[in-house]
């Protein structure tokens, strides 16, 4: 819904993987260990999302989410539900990125 094309993440979990949503954060961290050669934990991993169930489905490995209103849930919302940042779109990519690489 965000608008951003999957194909430009290394690495990641998405609906299609399983349809519970908490289990999708794990997979992508199973995912990511060939790749960065360990296993990410808490901060390094990050949760992006247009619902506070996004936000919410990474919480048990402390990732942090960053959530983005271009859905049917405001900004406050997504900072509601845990979001460490939220953004109204991701039209200017400088601040997301800067939450990314926090």
């Amino acid at each position: 819904a965000a608008g951003i094309d999957p194909g430009r993440f290394r690495v990641g979990a998405f609906g299609s993987d399983s349809s519970e949503r908490a289990e999708l954060p794990a997979i992508a961290v199973r995912r990511a260990v060939p790749l960065v050669g360990h296993e990410a934990t808490g901060q390094d991993i990050v949760i992006i999302g247009d619902t506070p169930a996004d936000i919410a489905c990474g919480e048990s490995l402390g990732a942090r989410g960053i959530g983005v209103a271009t859905g049917a849930y405001s900004t406050a919302d997504l900072l509601a539900a845990g979001a460490f940042r939220a953004f109204d779109s991701f039209a200017n990519a400088a601040p997301v990125l800067d939450a990314i690489y926090a």
